[in-house]
């Protein structure tokens, strides 16, 4: 897999990481993750949640100031699943998510 640089970290290459049975992309320094949309997919709490917020896509979007680490193209922020939680997302790729956004995501999707 090519280097991918963290979307919030200028120039910061992001590490390997293993989370169960996948290896995804972390950044040392904020240890925001990169998630394939397969990947996310598999580690949420709630896959069927998950799935219906994809279907709904984001709430109230907005220009997100992250790149994209596969296309480095500006990412859209917007709510996920609920405005509680806003995520970056790549229409093309993935998400990115802060460092504990992925304990919240999960706590919103079970409610």
């Amino acid at each position: 897999m090519a280097e991918r640089d963290c979307p919030k970290c200028p120039f910061s290459p992001m590490d390997e990481v293993t989370v169960g049975e996948l290896i995804l992309d972390e950044c040392p320094k904020c240890k925001g993750r990169w998630y394939d949309f397969d990947e996310l997919a598999r580690v949420v709490a709630n896959p069927a949640a998950f799935a219906a917020a994809v279907e709904k896509g984001p709430l109230k979007p907005r220009q997100g100031q992250a790149k994209c680490p596969v296309c480095l193209e500006d990412m859209m922020n917007g709510g996920f699943g609920s405005e509680f939680v806003r995520v970056d997302q790549c229409a093309g790729h993935g998400f990115w998510l802060d460092e504990n956004e992925l304990r919240l995501l999960d706590k919103l999707l079970a409610s």
